[in-house]
């Protein structure tokens, strides 16, 4: 498995950086939810810089939304990635005055929630990410539109319920 990750990452890096490809990797359709995965990254992370914010920030100020309270290890879970990296995200978050991190309430994990100030600014991503959401999605119908989110979400949970393992 691990070879196949080596082979791949040429192919990754191109499609990320927009160096054109070969027409099969366009039929790849892994391939291609990664293309528009990337390419969904750059658009956001250019048009959220402005406000300060990187998708992972702005991701992260969602997560809070969604839980308050939670934990640096719920919100690791959620977005997975390691505590690590939502440790350094929250001291960020937290210099920047968007979260404010309290004793728990119950139990020994640290609370975060989002300030006045960091509702503030995710509000204005979520209007940002409406932008591009309507861009990108802009040659498809409505019904369209549901059928492919409809279909990404059975991809998603199909991998999800199987509990996918890294070999």
């Amino acid at each position: 498995m691990n070879s196949a990750k080596i082979e791949l990452a040429p192919i990754l890096g191109c499609l990320k950086y927009g160096v054109h490809v070969n027409q099969s990797i366009n039929n790849r359709k892994i391939l291609n939810l990664y293309r528009a995965q990337a390419v969904v990254e750059v658009a956001l992370d250019a048009a959220l810089s402005p406000l300060g914010l990187s998708v992972a920030q702005w991701g992260t100020l969602r997560i809070l939304r969604e839980h308050p309270g939670a934990s640096g290890a719920d919100i690791a879970r959620i977005a997975f990635v390691t505590p690590q990296a939502v440790a350094t995200m929250l001291q960020r978050l937290e210099q920047a005055g968007l979260i404010t991190r309290r004793p728990p309430s119950r139990g020994r994990a640290v609370e975060t929630h989002l300030t006045p100030r960091g509702e503030s600014l995710l509000e204005q991503g979520d209007r940002i990410a409406d932008e591009i959401e309507a861009r990108l999605f802009s040659n498809l119908s409505p019904q369209e539109q549901e059928c492919l989110n409809e279909y990404l979400l059975r991809c998603i949970n199909t991998l999800d319920s199987n509990k996918f393992e890294k070999e």
